[in-house]
């Protein structure tokens, strides 16, 4: 049994035409650009609790999104994470948003024990982030972390 030939595969000029072609239909019918903040917690000296309600959120001037921060159980400590992992927080920007740079906020809520101190409490860790939003529509932006000295310095209420 003979098979019918493959076509040839597309030039990577045709297909770069083909991928402008795609974005402009794309920003000409409303479809909004994608993009992402991740958050880091390279925490050194501070336990985040994985029974509590942890909360990590995004407002930006188009959203709000949240998520809850995850990561490896502690191998001593039951109740507590070990290591959160890097939280990626998705993003939308409206087609048509003009490009430029847009002041953002990331607000963690963080149920965290100093290790050292024993103590225990419910902080609130507020960090401004700036999204790059490009001409061609990809939204651009720093990564973050919280670390041990947002945490000391974080607000004692939710």
């Amino acid at each position: 049994m003979r098979t019918a030939p493959r076509p040839p595969a597309p030039s990577p000029a045709r297909r770069r035409w083909a991928w402008r072609l795609t974005l402009a239909a794309c920003l000409l019918g409303g479809v909004a650009a994608a993009g992402s903040v991740t958050v880091s917690f390279p925490l050194r000296g501070y336990l985040i609790s994985s029974d509590a309600p942890n909360r990590v959120t995004l407002t930006t001037p188009w959203q709000e999104v949240s998520a809850a921060p995850q990561g490896r159980p502690h191998p001593l400590r039951r109740g507590y994470h070990a290591h959160l992992t890097p939280l990626r927080l998705p993003l939308r920007v409206p087609a048509g948003t003009p490009a430029g740079r847009y002041a953002a906020q990331v607000r963690a809520l963080l149920f965290s024990c100093a290790e050292g101190a024993g103590t225990c409490s419910a902080r609130t860790v507020t960090l401004p982030v700036t999204l790059d939003v490009r001409a061609d529509g990809r939204v651009l932006s720093a990564p973050l972390s919280v670390t041990d000295a947002h945490l000391r310095g974080g607000d004692l209420r939710p």
